[in-house]
C-alpha cells in the first residue's frame, strides 16, 4: 500500500476555502471602509460649505475629520 500525501483531507480543503474566504472578506471590507471615508470627507466638505453661516459649522469638521480617519492605515472602529 503506498501512501500518498499529495492528497488534502476534507478539513484542509475546509480550512483553505475558510481561509480564502476570510482573506476575501477582510479584502471587501477595507474597501467599504475607504469608500465610507472619501464619502464623509465629501460630506464634510459640503457641510462645511452649505452650513457654516446657519450656526452647524461643527458638522463639517467633524464627518470631515472621521473621514479621514477612516482613510489612514490601520484598523478602524467604522460607524455605519
Amino acid at each position: 500500500m503506498t501512501n500518498d500525501n499529495s492528497k488534502m483531507t476534507g478539513w484542509e480543503v475546509a480550512d483553505k476555502v475558510a481561509h480564502g474566504a476570510g482573506a476575501a472578506a477582510h479584502g471587501i471590507g477595507w474597501f467599504l471602509t475607504k469608500a465610507w471615508g472619501v464619502i464623509l470627507l465629501i460630506i464634510g466638505v459640503i457641510l462645511l460649505i452649505a452650513v457654516f453661516a446657519r450656526g452647524g459649522w461643527w458638522a463639517g469638521p467633524l464627518c470631515m475629520a472621521y473621514g479621514i480617519y477612516l482613510l489612514l492605515p490601520g484598523s478602524k472602529w467604522v460607524i455605519w
